[in-house]
């Protein structure tokens, strides 16, 4: 999975309004982003590693957050 594909993935998940739909985007974005990790595990590449870590604990943090609303 490219770049571009988790970030649109994410972007989805962020912007999605529908509570019954969100925990599905949040799960496609965190899987997304995982194997992008799982890609990039060698290549040294600190910038996109912690962009997507950073992604990752937004998602972590919007997923709480729209339970507990």
């Amino acid at each position: 999975m490219s770049e571009v594909n988790w970030q649109a993935l994410y972007t989805a998940a962020l912007s999605e309004s529908d509570p019954n739909r969100l925990y599905g985007k949040i799960e496609a974005a965190r899987s997304a982003i995982r194997q992008r990790l799982d890609q990039i595990e060698d290549s040294g590449n600190v910038r996109e590693r912690e962009q997507l870590d950073r992604a990752m604990h937004a998602l972590f943090t919007l997923g709480a957050r729209r339970r507990s609303a």
